[in-house]
């Protein structure tokens, strides 16, 4: 979320502090988020209601900060940004993170893939011993024809 917006939307919730939030007090944060912003004219107050939360959450950790004694040393940050500093990460995403880090660890098995069957029907045999005989057949005539130049040409060298 936009931090700009937070920020807007903070100041009118100070404003408004103790006093519920109603429909024309929604449309007042709907408004100030425009004219500072000239973007969100026309959100739906479903949009605001989550400006809303997110703009109480962000005061209550800024007191929270302000309430905290201050700290001499820091301790370095883990990774990860300090806005998910308080974030619990579930059980089971932490095993299946795990795991799948152990399997990049390990070295990667090799996996035997079976031989694929080849079924030749009699058809498709006899289809290829034509071809066979075909080119053989070519290959014969070709010679042939090459025996005669060859000849011819010895015969040309010889008158020459």
């Amino acid at each position: 979320m936009d931090e700009k917006i937070l920020k807007i939307v903070a100041r009118k919730l100070k404003q408004y502090e103790g006093q519920p939030i109603t429909q024309e007090k929604l449309t007042e944060i709907r408004q100030a988020v425009y004219s500072a912003t000239k973007t969100n004219k026309f959100a739906s107050f479903a949009n605001v209601k989550k400006w809303v939360k997110a703009a109480r959450s962000m005061l209550k950790s800024q007191q929270k900060k302000e309430a905290s004694p201050p700290q001499k040393a820091k301790e370095p940050e883990k990774s990860g940004s300090s806005e998910f500093a308080d974030f619990e990460v579930p059980r089971k995403v932490e095993e299946t993170v795990n795991m799948i880090k152990d399997e990049l660890a390990s070295p990667p098995k090799e996996v035997a893939l079976p031989k694929p069957q080849i079924v030749f029907d009699k058809v498709y045999l006899q289809s290829i011993k034509f071809e066979i005989a075909s080119i053989r057949q070519t290959m014969e005539r070709v010679s042939r024809q090459l025996d005669k130049l060859e000849k011819e040409l010895s015969s040309h060298a010889s008158e020459e």
